[in-house]
């Protein structure tokens, strides 16, 4: 299973966490750990780090990092 690392600045706060969380949900992707500007999201079911990222800047939160693991 593959993951990816994220840095995302302005995710602060519980309810952006909140947010974040939430979106990545609704694409079918999992939340391992999220914490003020960092998030590790599991890839499942063929989603892509190209679509949990323009998922996320739709949203309203700038992602300036991410980093694939295998």
């Amino acid at each position: 299973m593959e993951t990816i690392n994220l840095t995302i600045p302005n995710m602060k706060s519980p309810h952006c966490q909140m947010t974040v969380t939430n979106t990545v949900k609704g694409l079918g992707g999992n939340v391992k750990s999220i914490a003020p500007t960092k998030a590790e999201i599991e890839l499942t079911n063929g989603l892509t780090k190209e679509a949990v990222v323009s998922a996320i800047q739709k949203a309203g939160y700038n992602v300036v990092n991410g980093t694939l693991n295998s």
